[in-house]
């Protein structure tokens, strides 16, 4: 594992790619728009308690495409930003479009910022000049992991286990969720403009939660098929848990 990590770190030399400390002690405030259109201000975050794990990426990024995965997979050990730590990934470089191009390839379900949502002016708040660069903020402003070599992630558990040397543990995300091919309930159109159908079971009860964690709608009943306005919902990235044991992601865009 040693020769490994010495091998990784050397090509990441190599290729230029080795990812600076911003030198912060102290977490600087910023407020971010994703590429689905939903607004974050970093403050609000962590003043209601959560730590905030950011991914600093951009999308031909070779490095950036091999992390993900294991990124991907802690975001959901760590229960899927309802608890204990908020994650965000943040390119300087690329547009939204190319954001939700990055967010299908990877099967991302955090929030991704690009150029167009101001992520050039954070990667200049935080002095970023390499990619990719993990940054954990802690609640109380702290930031105690900053940058890469640091933190080489080999696995997801690498991650989740340097997040619990800070007192922050893994939770389970509301409800399970399933691939597309897997799932039992049928969800349509996604994204939505107004109004979304649900069939395909005996449908009980519907929570709806925004990519904050939030509680934004619920639906009570008994029914095998479900039409849920969205005309009150911000754009943005949403997740709808249905009788408390499948979760599918839902984008609105008006």
């Amino acid at each position: 594992m040693k020769k490994l990590y010495i091998l990784v770190v050397l090509l990441l030399l190599g290729a230029g790619l080795r990812a600076q400390q911003t030198n912060l002690t102290e977490a600087v405030d910023f407020t971010v728009t994703d590429c689905h259109g939903q607004t974050y201000n970093l403050f609000e975050i962590l003043d209601r308690g959560q730590a905030v794990f950011i991914d600093f990426f951009f999308y031909t990024c070779g490095q950036c495409q091999t992390i993900s995965p294991y990124i991907t997979n802690s975001y959901v050990e760590m229960g899927c930003n309802m608890h204990d730590v908020f994650y965000i990934e943040i390119s300087y470089i690329d547009s939204d479009a190319l954001c939700q191009q990055w967010v299908d390839e990877h099967d991302v379900e955090f929030p991704t910022v690009g150029k167009d949502g101001g992520g050039n002016e954070v990667f200049d708040l935080y002095g970023i000049i390499g990619c990719p660069t993990l940054v954990l903020i802690m609640p109380d402003r702290s930031i105690p992991i900053q940058g890469l070599l640091q933190l080489y992630p080999f696995s997801a558990q690498d991650i989740v286990s340097a997040m619990q040397r800070y007192g922050l543990q893994p939770h389970d995300c509301t409800g399970t969720d399933v691939e597309e091919s897997d799932a039992t309930v049928n969800l349509f159109p996604n994204p939505v403009n107004d109004v979304f159908t649900l069939t395909g079971a005996d449908f009980q009860n519907i929570t709806v939660f925004n990519a904050l964690g939030q509680k934004v709608d619920e639906w009570v009943g008994d029914d095998r098929e479900v039409r849920i306005s969205t005309a009150l919902y911000p754009n943005g990235l949403y997740f709808v848990r249905v009788n408390g044991e499948e979760t599918r992601r839902l984008v609105v865009a008006h």
